[in-house]
């Protein structure tokens, strides 16, 4: 344990330096609000769509957006590098699980995190103004919002390990992160049920609309659900993940790198 950890206290001191882009992906997060709110407004005009008002949709789109801009791009980058480069096989020279080693890494992650939950806050409320929330409902929020984080983290691992079974990854991350961007700025409820139907059943759906629902537009049943729905996604790509680091591992011992 304290090998990762010191992996994670020397990839955190870079990641505390804020960096250009940063700044620029906090701006955008503050455009899709800002866009979203006349959008939004306009065609709402006071009423209610599916038990969401405006309120309501723009702290939702928040709460998507701050789970895809405190996890993204890099993450898959970092990871389809290692293997790509070559550094796993140096890793793998090391007494480290490589995995592990990964997930050390990503735990970096924590800074984005933070800086986006005051952001994201700040803005909700001059949006949107405040919330009305209860003791329950957060708590069940924090559950689902935590699963998101860890499921989001894993998601993009899986992208980046990818890289062991094709050269080329990058349409992966393109055709996942638009699925998950489908519910970013839009309710499950709002699509069409054929739609819905196809989208149940992918676990970037459980990514994205549980907490987002569970925040805006509450109910007890509904919100146990999606987080039992979220724990068996969660599951699910978190084999996927350890079967693709076992068998990659593997060709890289017979193979020599």
């Amino acid at each position: 344990m304290r090998k990762y950890l010191a992996i994670f206290k020397f990839n955190l001191k870079s990641e505390i330096n804020f960096k250009a882009d940063y700044i620029f992906s906090l701006l955008s997060f503050a455009i899709h609000v800002f866009v979203f709110n006349a959008l939004w407004d306009y065609i709402l005009q006071g009423k209610m769509i599916e038990g969401y008002g405006k309120s309501q949709l723009i702290w939702y789109i928040i709460v998507g957006e701050f789970l895809a801009y405190s996890i993204g791009k890099k993450n898959y980058v970092k990871v389809s590098n290692m293997i790509k480069n070559g550094d796993v096989a140096n890793i793998l020279t090391k007494p480290l699980s490589f995995i592990k080693y990964i997930l050390a890494n990503e735990a970096t992650s924590i800074v984005n995190i933070g800086v986006n939950i005051v952001f994201a806050t700040v803005l909700g409320l001059l949006m949107a103004g405040p919330i009305s929330l209860e003791p329950l409902q957060i708590l069940l929020f924090i559950v689902s919002l935590l699963i998101s984080i860890i499921m989001d983290v894993f998601l993009y691992v899986f992208i980046g390990m990818l890289a062991f079974l094709t050269e080329e990854n990058k349409s992966f991350y393109m055709v996942i992160s638009k699925a998950m961007l489908l519910l970013i700025f839009t309710p499950l409820e709002f699509f069409p049920v054929w739609v819905q139907n196809i989208l149940r059943f992918l676990p970037t759906t459980y990514i994205v609309y549980p907490p987002g629902k569970i925040f805006v537009n509450y109910d007890i049943q509904s919100a146990l659900f999606l987080i039992a729905c979220q724990a068996v996604a969660f599951i699910v790509v978190y084999l996927i993940v350890l079967e693709i680091s076992r068998k990659g591992v593997k060709n890289i011992n017979v193979n020599g790198g």
